[in-house]
């Protein structure tokens, strides 16, 4: 007993040590460190705690492999926005980009805009149902006036603030977010290694598929770790090159995180019902490994939220700013697009439109990549062409995306 509260309070102990560096003003004053937080939060925010129940639900034993998978599908995609970034950004700012690639572009950016308008209601919705249940109180009503009030404050503040105060709740929430998580992994190494050193074997109980439909799965779970793109629409405050860098290194350790929380969680997650996956006994079954993780996993879970939710909330208002030519301030883009995420809240059934927020997700990226092959092929100067290899991966992440699109079931 003694050693267990002395393990607990080591817990609570790192997570307040990673909480002061990573508050510490050289972080805060740093220009690639604060346009990190956009992208990560939204990538770790989507999905984090779901990922491992999730692939253990569909494939198994096989989880690990599954989600190396996806991390490596959504880092290509990655590249791409990036190569976009680099290269298509400033041809449409100067004005001399062709018309059809334009309209690649546009088309892809409004399909992205609704998307992000359902992740934002959806994300908050989440937000608030599991905060009133963890309280005991079961209400649509009481979820969505919570949910709507939330979303009146993070538009309040990106309206008075702009990007810099979102910036500052998302640097709140994920510095929280990520203590807890580093805090997490040690509960669930040092719980796996008294698993392996006693003999024990995992087995999962889940529901037998076929291949094809664990394929279909697998598929939709790539808008797990969505957010990545949210780089491309901060231009406002950050040069490409900073954007470039900051997505590059939230998609790397975001996936690292991933990957290694997966591997960490199988002993938890044989323990949960794998038939019905639910968040409230992913973060109890956690207990297991130490008493303190549920209520520190609890925090974490409505912070995750919270911050995909303003990640969201800035990568739309900064899309519209640009879809507009600067006609429509980021400020009154945040207010429209909080406006729409309320009118969803109070109008839609999200569980089953979510299934639409994840193909648009899929199809922006879609158009993404054909958006890079088609400047390359029609509209490029000779010394800015992709190489072969590029031509190729992006070809084959073009192929990816339209099988998400018609064949993926979304993993939410």
């Amino acid at each position: 007993m003694g050693n267990e509260i002395v393990f607990n309070g080591l817990l609570v102990l790192t997570s307040l040590m990673v909480i002061v560096f990573l508050s510490r003003p050289v972080l805060r004053n740093n220009q690639k460190w604060q346009a990190m937080l956009t992208p990560l939060s939204s990538i770790v925010g989507s999905g984090f705690l779901i990922m491992a129940p999730l692939l253990a639900s569909i494939v198994g034993k096989l989880s690990p492999l599954a989600v190396l998978g996806i991390v490596l599908l959504a880092y290509g995609i990655g590249h791409v926005i990036r190569f976009n970034i680099c290269h298509v950004e400033p041809r449409i700012a100067d004005g001399t980009l062709l018309k059809r690639t334009k309209e690649i572009e546009y088309i892809g950016n409004i399909v992205l805009v609704l998307a992000y308008m359902v992740a934002v209601a959806f994300y908050l919705s989440l937000l608030s149902s599991f905060s009133l249940n963890y309280l005991g109180i079961s209400s649509l009503i009481y979820e969505r006036w919570m949910t709507t009030s939330i979303i009146i404050f993070i538009a309040v503040v990106g309206y008075i603030k702009g990007l810099s105060g979102l910036e500052k709740l998302e640097s709140l929430s994920m510095t929280v977010q990520l203590a807890i998580i580093v805090a997490l992994l040690i509960g669930l190494g040092v719980f796996g290694m008294n698993f392996l050193a006693g003999g024990e074997t995992l087995e999962f109980v889940h529901q037998q598929r076929p291949i094809s439909t664990q394929i279909q799965m697998l598929a939709g779970a790539l808008l797990v770790v969505q957010g990545f793109e949210t780089s491309r629409f901060i231009g406002e405050k950050y040069s490409a090159k900073i954007r470039v860098d900051s997505m590059r290194n939230a998609q790397i350790i975001s996936g690292i995180l991933y990957v290694v929380s997966v591997i960490l969680f199988m002993p938890i997650v044989q323990n949960i019902d794998l038939m019905q996956v639910e968040l409230a006994d992913i973060i109890d079954a956690t207990g297991s490994a130490a008493l303190i993780l549920p209520l520190m996993l609890m925090v974490a879970a409505v912070m995750s939220q919270f911050s995909a939710a303003i990640a969201d909330t800035g990568g739309a208002g900064g899309l519209l700013n640009e879809n507009s030519n600067k006609r429509l301030s980021t400020k009154v883009a945040y207010v429209g697009v909080s406006m729409c995420a309320i009118l969803l809240v109070w109008s839609v059934d999200l569980m089953g439109i979510i299934a639409l927020a994840s193909k648009a997700f899929a199809t922006y990226y879609l158009s993404q990549t054909l958006l890079a092959l088609y400047y390359c092929r029609q509209d490029c100067p000779a010394k800015s062409r992709m190489t072969i290899v590029q031509r190729v991966l992006y070809i084959v992440i073009s192929i990816i995306l339209l099988y998400v699109i018609f064949f993926a079931i979304p993993a939410e």
